[in-house]
């Protein structure tokens, strides 16, 4: 790995500048974040197995008492140096915290506990409720399982608390908002069907290739990620949905009533009142930060109105009795006004960036335009809880413009725009090499390094081999990083700067389409998976289709085929189908998903055969596979 260079004296001053822009005297979050603390893990934290979960030295240089160094953000850093807590927390009498990158809370009832989110990873989680355990003697049964909503860093942790068995059986069940199987469907499919360019794109957002350092990732704002997302997923489908608000269940001895709130900051995602103790979650809907309106890993684009409308629904609902907000990240909130206030600012936020986007797109902006004149209002803006720790203003403007305008900015010129590298290297033919690279370097000499990186960007799409360029712009996307609020913004610079000059790291710390995720997929989605696979300008004359019986539970015969460049299934089977396969889920899964290996996969598990068996040398004829690793910062 390449070392990062220095701030420059440009970054150094914007960055020091920036401290007008923040409310640098309110220090109250540094009460609030350490209020109900417990115990905390190790330093290092290691699974049964000895896998390493948790490096707690990896933030140790981030202190309360250090100065913002001159390649952070301020606000970035102060945020870091609260995000970096972690361990075991009261918040009020039955209600404890286990707060990690994600936090799982502990709902202490009379009759057993109620365990909200569950975080990513197995150990974590199950060192988190050993922690609770031991420091508190509590050895109550866990009697329910909550997931706010479909973000696999809130159920993917379920394994190391709940026993599938218990889950299957009725004896634990697990709460989550919509439909079973739209819960299933938005949790999995984000996760699978599209899980390899999202963990890609995930390896840019949070830094997963970065060294932490002042010149690294510092945290992920929301979390501190020390974790290094060396993370074991698992996945237990829910039991219980909850698809209306008002809804009440009484679990461990109290009644935990929901607000359903899909279409928000999950596609299916709900906040929670506990009458007994007056604690109220609005899930992600409500943070310390501005969250996202469009992820930049890769998520459906949310509704900013209906952040703002299920807010003001839950203050109707509950913001008269409420004392403590707690969230499934960072720390909570306490105390009716203090609380009200909280929720009614960012309610107040996302119903201004809706706004204001769509009123300037009705002006004829289009969203860079729009994005570069918005600024909150002080009123919101100064608050630290409404800052860009997760989601920022300048993309959330252009993610509102998506969601209700679609993909096209407006320009006749970007409708039917020539690709990137042929765009790049026209340009350079025009122009010259040598007069870009006088451009770029000038600009980094004056410390205007948004020009440079992109007057740099068509030298290096027109010739990725072109070493010098590539230094620069690195370079460029270097102290452009240093300078962000927006800590997605920071990695997606620094991660660039540091492939253009040591070349695509193959490796990375997690995977979304996990083997787990992938056997918990509705059939459905199965043949979805499989048909996102398929070649289908090698498909375009292939004519195929099997039959196949799941013995799971539930599952049953389904007809899959190959036809015109598609892949299509349905329940039920095909007549005319020249193959049938029968056996368990996992198997016609590995069958499905790698059919180049079917000749091993039949025989060591002695599936029921019936037909043409070369159907599946056709297919892995016509079956693509990912690159894990694809260029991001080069074409």
């Amino acid at each position: 790995m390449t070392e990062p260079k220095q701030a420059s004296s440009f970054t150094a001053e914007v960055n020091r500048a920036a401290v007008a822009r923040y409310a640098m005297g309110d220090r109250a979050d540094f009460a609030d974040v350490d209020r109900g603390f417990i115990a905390g893990f190790p330093d290092e934290l290691r699974s049964d197995e000895g896998e390493l979960l948790r490096d707690g030295l990896m933030l140790d240089y981030v202190t309360d008492d250090a100065p913002t160094p001159d390649s952070v953000n301020p606000s970035l850093w102060r945020q870091s140096q609260l995000i970096k807590r972690e361990g075991l927390y009261k918040v009020v009498d039955g209600l404890y915290q286990v707060r990690l990158s994600a936090n799982i809370t502990i709902v202490d009832a009379p009759e057993g506990l109620v365990i909200i989110d569950f975080g990513t990873d197995v150990g974590l989680a199950k060192a988190g409720l050993e922690l609770f355990r031991r420091e508190l003697g509590n050895d109550k049964p866990v009697v329910a399982a909550i997931y706010t909503h479909t973000h696999f860093d809130h159920y993917g942790g379920v394994k190391g608390i709940v026993d599938e068995a218990d889950a299957a059986s009725g004896r634990i069940p697990i709460i989550a908002p919509g439909t079973i199987e739209s819960f299933n469907k938005h949790a999995i499919g984000e996760n699978v069907i599209t899980g390899n360019a999202m963990s890609r794109r995930m390896g840019y957002t949070f830094g997963l290739l970065l060294p932490h350092c002042d010149c690294g990732v510092v945290t992920g704002g929301i979390g501190s990620e020390d974790d290094g997302f060396r993370t074991k997923f698992s996945y237990i489908p829910p039991t219980d949905p909850i698809t209306r608000t008002g809804e009440v269940r009484t679990l461990g001895g109290w009644d935990f009533e929901f607000l359903y709130a899909p279409d928000t900051e999950a596609p299916e995602e709900m906040h929670i009142w506990i009458p007994a103790i007056k604690a109220l979650t609005c899930a992600e809907n409500a943070n310390h930060t501005m969250h996202n309106i469009q992820t930049i890993r890769g998520a459906r684009t949310r509704d900013a109105r209906n952040f703002a409308r299920y807010l003001d629904e839950t203050l109707v609902r509950w913001g008269q009795d409420v004392d403590v907000h707690y969230g499934p990240h960072t720390w909570p909130v306490w105390g009716n006004e203090t609380v009200v206030a909280f929720l009614e600012s960012q309610r107040d936020m996302y119903k201004f960036i809706h706004d204001q986007a769509l009123r300037l797109a009705n002006h004829g902006l289009t969203p860079l335009e729009a994005a570069e004149v918005v600024e909150l209002p002080d009123a919101i803006g100064k608050k630290w809880f409404n800052r860009y720790y997760h989601g920022g203003l300048h993309h959330n403007i252009r993610a509102v413009f998506h969601k209700e305008l679609g993909f096209w900015d407006g320009d006749p010129a970007t409708i039917l725009p020539l690709l990137p590298q042929d765009h790049a290297r026209r340009h350079v033919a025009l122009i010259g090499r040598d007069r870009i690279l006088q451009e770029g370097r000038g600009a980094i000499d004056a410390g205007d390094y948004r020009w440079a990186v992109q007057v740099l960007h068509h030298l290096v799409f027109a010739d990725p081999k072109d070493a010098e360029a590539k230094d620069l712009q690195a370079d460029a996307y270097e102290q452009l990083g240093y300078q962000q609020e927006v800590p997605q913004y920071r990695a997606i610079f620094l991660t660039a700067a540091m492939e253009l000059r040591g070349g695509v790291q193959s490796k990375s710390g997690v995977h979304t389409d996990n083997l787990d995720t992938i056997l918990a997929m509705p059939v459905e989605l199965l043949f979805d998976f499989a048909a996102v696979h398929l070649d289908g300008e090698k498909a375009a004359d292939v004519d195929l289709s099997i039959n196949l019986t799941f013995t799971d539970p539930g599952s049953g015969p389904w007809t899959m085929w190959v036809r015109s460049g598609v892949l299509n299934a349905r329940p039920g089977h095909a007549d005319q189908a020249r193959l049938h396969v029968t056996g368990p889920k996992p198997v016609l899964a590995a069958l499905l998903l790698d059919p180049a290996k079917a000749a091993d996969i039949i025989a060591k598990h002695s599936l029921a055969i019936d037909g043409d068996v070369s159907i599946f040398a056709t297919l892995a004829k016509v079956s693509d596979t990912f690159d894990p690793y694809f260029n991001i910062a080069t074409p």
